[in-house]
């Protein structure tokens, strides 16, 4: 009897816990979808201090750009919450499928850049071109990133991307894009602005400004 009563004891207090249960990513209510193709979903995450985001579960890969550090709790759903601290522009690949959540126990809002890979276009060269002032941060079999920081007058001379991509402003900036046979583009950024580019393109960058200027510049293989 004593057994029984011990299971039932256990029974009644697991049916009075609540059920976790999680939503699709694009349904979570601090993700909010901001560009959508065939190759990538883009989201501008915003959690402010003391919030957390539901349990929510991403199926296609992901890559996310920090924009301001960060200090989180992050939980994956069955496990117990670890501490995440990140980087102002700091860049990390997660594999789907995963199911998660953060809370921000920071006193400032934590955002980023996340960007789903929904496909990639299967024509990346055997090597990719060297880029003056671009530094390789991270590369698998689907994309790769790089940084590029610019100090005001400085510029990239003329360089080639062969890959369709996506590039991630870290900081404010004020750019001057030129390629040949256009008009030279002005282009004022914000924390977390992006440019998606369809494909190849040959352009030099300048930075006008009178601020430090970095992007995530980011690559489908």
């Amino acid at each position: 009897m004593k057994s029984i009563a011990t299971a039932l004891l256990l029974l009644s207090t697991a049916l009075a816990q609540p059920l976790q249960s999680s939503v699709p990513v694009s349904r979570e209510a601090h993700h909010h979808m901001k560009f959508e193709n065939k190759y990538v979903r883009v989201f501008d995450v915003v959690v402010a201090p003391g919030d957390a985001t539901l349990f929510h579960t991403h199926s296609n890969d992901y890559i996310f750009v920090s924009i301001g550090d960060a200090d989180l709790k992050a939980e994956a759903m069955g496990a117990q919450p670890g501490d995440m601290k990140l980087k102002d522009g700091e860049v990390r690949f997660t594999k789907a499928t995963i199911t998660h959540r953060v809370s921000n126990i920071a006193s400032t809002p934590f955002r980023n850049i996340t960007i789903e890979v929904l496909s990639t276009p299967g024509t990346a060269p055997k090597q990719f071109e060297n880029i003056p002032l671009h530094t390789l941060i991270l590369e698998n079999d689907k994309l790769r990133a790089e940084r590029l920081i610019l100090e005001p007058g400085q510029s990239v001379p003329e360089h080639r991307y062969t890959q369709p991509g996506l590039a991630v402003a870290v900081s404010a900036g004020k750019v001057v894009f030129e390629t040949k046979g256009q008009k030279p583009q002005t282009v004022e950024f914000k924390p977390g602005d992006f440019r998606w580019r369809d494909g190849a393109v040959t352009h030099s960058v300048k930075n006008v400004g009178n601020t430090r200027f970095e992007v995530v510049d980011i690559e489908w293989k």
